[in-house]
């Protein structure tokens, strides 16, 4: 609830800092304040850098997070779709699958954090012409401080564009707010149709992306982290990835499709050049993956351990479960020796003294599932041969035992230890976009635009893009070769495969208006003491108003014009 519309701005959050780490860029909180009361006042912040305009910029960037839940959360939206379930019954993800959502209780962050940051932009926009730090212009940072502030509007035009994405895909049409309000304005503004937030965005990144760096590596200060015209590109091809889809495109109109598969292929033809390349899977997370030439924009986070001691398995000490990969998740994973298989080779209970079902899967499922049999962690301090069996020491009936029979490995550092004494932390990098999506955007795209999975318009078809992911030395999966609804079917397990956990499921599934297909309902497996394996289903509340998220009742308490979206 909040007591003042939250498109009206009267005070400024300074509540960042940048921290030098290895030329990372980390957030964390300072006081800094202040009000139209205060004695921190505007004046003061306008003409000082790096306590005053620097933290400014670097508000907004802390508004960005990753998924639904603030970095470091322990859980993402993956225990709300068919990936995982969340393995405690009180963790707030189950609140989209129980019956816990609704408009006075709409779970999300997007609505307060996006219009916060995109308030505080506005704000910074027009007030520019008062910035002045001439008053310094004899210390020795001087020049490299005025390098960096002609970047911040196009910076903060790329943030306010990536937040009005993140309301288009929670909520569709939302106010298009542009310049500061007075509380009065805030409380009779109208939601813009999506059409027009879409404009927006692409329009804005249109016109920042030739005034952004594509790297920071040899700016001022090479603060890796911000906004590069390579993060701009990407978010325009994802808004445009989303317009197209059904949900937002109930016609179909191709035109779209074709907008969204040449913002993608423009990525893909460039990357390159642009220093950008393909990672090997497993790197793509861990201690230096910020530094990982797959990644375009991602979120680090300093040294901690806390994401592993919400997944580490129970029974390893200071291991909380967490994120549960499903049975669903595991059986779409391919065998390599065949490529048309996919996990459920062995369909019904499977004997695993007899059967090892998991044997010649997709490289990516040993890298982003535990299973039993697992040594995990991978420290060597708390390394042991993971048991999910019925009475294992890492299974059920000690409380909080995967409910799904695995444990996640993709994103939690093994190497963390989490004894009550010597504790070791790391470095988590969270991605918000890498090059390996934009080859399954791209084939997505061109696919719907051309009514083929190989017809070469675009110069590389669509069974061409996916195949580059799956052609990476350390995968080396059978390609793709279908078309029509095989196709489709094959890629959306191949786009579930690839992204898993990376916080994509939760909205293809409603961009696609699947959610009955794949939501309703979820596999999990129980293994007896015996090592009988059973597939069992998990029923979940799905209705088609879940596609879009209710607009917070507070919200509409405060302004009677905004309506609220169909089925809330």
């Amino acid at each position: 609830m909040m007591s003042t519309n939250i498109f009206h701005k009267v005070a400024v959050r300074l509540c960042s800092c940048l921290l030098p780490l290895t030329t990372c860029l980390f957030v964390a909180c300072a006081d800094l304040d202040y009000t139209e009361e205060s004695t921190r006042d505007e004046e003061w912040t306008y003409n000082y850098f790096a306590n005053g305009i620097k933290n400014l910029v670097f508000d907004v960037y802390a508004q960005v997070y990753n998924g639904e839940f603030d970095s470091n959360s322990p859980y993402f939206l993956a225990g709300a779709t068919d990936e995982a379930q969340y393995a405690l019954e009180t963790g707030a993800v189950n609140n989209y699958v129980n019956g816990g959502w609704s408009p006075a209780n709409p779970y999300s962050n997007t609505w307060t954090k996006a219009y916060t940051a995109i308030a505080d932009v506005n704000m910074y926009l027009e007030k520019i012409d008062q910035t002045d730090i001439s008053d310094w212009q004899y210390n020795s940072d001087y020049k490299n401080w005025v390098a960096q502030m002609e970047l911040f509007p196009y910076e903060l035009r790329f943030l306010r564009a990536y937040f009005y994405f993140e309301l288009f895909k929670t909520y569709g049409d939302v106010p298009l707010v542009t310049t500061t309000l007075t509380n009065s304005q805030a409380n009779n503004i109208e939601r813009t149709p999506a059409d027009q937030i879409v404009k927006f965005i692409v329009d804005e990144c249109d016109a920042i992306a030739p005034y952004l760096p594509v790297s920071y590596g040899t700016e001022v200060g090479a603060e890796v982290g911000r906004a590069t015209r390579i993060a701009v590109f990407a978010l325009k091809a994802r808004t445009l990835l989303y317009a197209a889809s059904p949900l937002h495109n109930p016609t179909g109109d191709k035109a779209r499709w074709a907008q969204a598969a040449e913002a993608c292929k423009y990525i893909l033809d460039n990357a390159a050049l642009w220093g950008l390349k393909l990672s090997e899977y497993g790197k793509l997370w861990g201690h230096d993956a910020f530094f990982n030439t797959e990644l375009i924009f991602g979120l680090g986070r300093g040294e901690s351990n806390s994401f592993e001691m919400a997944n580490y398995p129970i029974g390893v000490e200071n291991g909380s479960s967490g994120n549960c990969p499903s049975q669903s998740l595991i059986d779409q994973y391919e065998y390599q020796a065949d490529g048309q298989t996919f996990g459920q080779r062995h369909p019904g209970d499977v004997d695993l003294s007899l059967a090892d079902p998991y044997e010649g899967l997709d490289p990516r499922f040993a890298l982003t599932v535990v299973k039993n049999g697992d040594e995990w962690p991978s420290n060597g301090a708390q390394k042991k041969t993971i048991e999910t069996f019925a009475g294992g020491f890492n299974a059920a009936p000690k409380y909080g035992a995967t409910p799904t029979g695995y444990y996640l490995r993709k994103y939690v550092d093994g190497s963390c230890v989490t004894t009550a004494d010597n504790q070791t932390t790391r470095r988590h990098t969270w991605i918000l976009f890498r090059l390996g999506e934009f080859y399954l955007d791209y084939a997505e795209a061109v696919f719907n635009a051309t009514g083929s999975a190989n017809d070469a318009t675009y110069g590389m078809t669509a069974n061409e893009a996916v195949n580059v992911l799956r052609g990476r030395a350390d995968i080396q999966m059978p390609p793709f070769t279908e078309d029509g609804a095989d196709w489709v079917a094959r890629y959306e397990r191949e786009r579930l495969v690839e992204l898993a956990f990376e916080n994509h499921r939760f909205w293809d599934v409603r961009r696609w208006k699947k959610g009955a297909q794949y939501f309703r309902t979820i596999q999990v497996a129980t293994i007896s003491p015996s090592l009988v394996l059973t597939r069992s289903t998990v029923t979940r509340q799905w209705d088609e108003k879940f596609n879009l998220y209710p607009i917070p009742q507070s919200e509409l308490q405060q302004n009677p014009n905004l309506t609220q979206n169909p089925g809330w």
